[in-house]
């Protein structure tokens, strides 16, 4: 009889450890896919309560209103706005309503009860598709990174940065062939003591350098190549580099400061190329044209999910690889309202968002270490 004690012991474990960990058949619970409003839109709207989020909000109300009039500014500007949004109630005149409404009732909440209640009762919730329609967003950061720079090629400062070319037209050439036939000679606005530097400012889309006379020169985003993004850090990543759970801009900065011969390989696998303009505002401005604000405006798929538009993110602790490998998500880290005002040139999705962290180093090392999931709502006036 012992035999078969020991076994129906061990069977028990087993069924107890699939238990704790929440995978066994009848408790896998997944929910429905996510269904596009309209096909072409990367949103679902939510109509059952239950099924909304717990609206909390973990910034400031000064750089949310803040973010709020600036998304009123574009909207008041605007003369076209893309049909496939107005088709579904986003026009620009029901989002001016939707914001002066929201910013007026979020003055009177005294605490994230009345703001769930206040919310829940006067706003359609919209869920954005996510990956694969099951509503998961990839969440990342960027910010304004400041660099020692000069406005002509100095023995120091010997990397540039480029304006649009006159010949310029989508696809442009490749990075490979621009560096390889330097075929942006004569375009230079500014140069860099670094290569990195100012690939880094390539990804980021603005920068601001410190010259030697003490002044500060800001360069803003000016066009891109027209070729797909190849995210080097991906590319490390997958050749084994660097572990995917450790891949933050730090550990990127490390591996190259420690690999510098490795650098042009791995830069050449990106075939986007951005080139820039001098601007005069030391605020970066996003892609509707007005400016960004810390941890208030995010990056998205314009093609996808409205220019604009009022929304809410919601972020998860960062994934365990045994979280991930028993499809645990992770605990809300942070939430916190937002408005879409800009446009990454590496999205093209509605499982990708970027969260813009603000200007300097600190910003910059908060931005990079950004690197998890979550989910996206926007909300528009009933």
């Amino acid at each position: 009889m012992k035999p078969k004690s020991n076994t129906l012991n061990r069977l028990l474990a087993v069924v107890f450890l699939f238990m704790i960990l929440g995978i066994g058949c009848s408790s896998s619970g997944k929910k429905p896919f996510l269904t596009p409003i309209i096909p072409g839109v990367g949103l679902a709207e939510i109509s059952d309560p239950s099924q909304f989020p717990d609206f909390i909000d973990d910034y400031d109300e000064e750089t949310l209103l803040r973010s709020i009039d600036n998304s009123i500014v574009y909207f008041n500007r605007i003369k076209s706005y893309p049909g496939v949004f107005n088709s579904i109630g986003f026009s620009p005149g029901k989002q001016i309503e939707t914001l002066r409404f929201f910013r007026e009732g979020y003055l009177r909440c005294k605490n994230s009860q009345e703001l769930n209640r206040f919310i829940s009762e006067n706003f359609r919730i919209f869920q954005a598709i996510g990956k694969k329609y099951a509503g998961e967003v990839l969440f990342t950061g960027y910010g304004t990174p400041i660099y020692d720079g000069s406005l002509t090629r100095t023995a120091t400062f010997r990397y540039p940065l480029y304006k649009k070319p006159a010949d310029f037209k989508q696809p442009y050439f490749t990075r490979r062939e621009i560096e390889e036939r330097n075929l942006l000679k004569g375009n230079e606005i500014a140069y860099l003591k670094s290569k990195l530097d100012a690939y880094l400012i390539h990804v980021q889309g603005s920068g601001q350098l410190k010259l030697p006379s003490g002044e500060k020169a800001y360069i803003g985003y000016g066009a891109n190549s027209g070729h797909e993004y190849t995210s080097i850090g991906r590319l490390l990543v997958m050749d084994g580099k660097i572990p995917e759970d450790e891949l933050t801009l730090s550990t990127l900065l490390s591996y190259f400061e420690q690999h510098p011969d490795e650098l042009d390989y791995y830069l050449r696998q990106n075939n986007r190329y951005i080139f820039f303009k001098k601007v005069n505002h030391a605020i970066p401005h996003g892609s509707i044209g007005v400016p960004v604000t810390a941890m208030r405006s995010i990056a998205t798929d314009k093609n996808v999910l409205p220019p604009g538009g009022l929304a809410f993110a919601v972020i998860e602790t960062k994934r365990s690889r045994i979280a991930s490998w028993f499809h645990k998500k992770g605990q809300v880290e942070k939430s916190f309202i937002a408005l879409d005002q800009d446009t990454g040139s590496a999205i093209n999705t509605p499982a990708r968002a970027d969260v813009y962290f603000g200007i300097g180093d600190e910003a910059m090392h908060k931005a990079g270490s950004l690197n998890t999931y979550g989910k996206l709502y926007y909300l528009l006036k009933r």
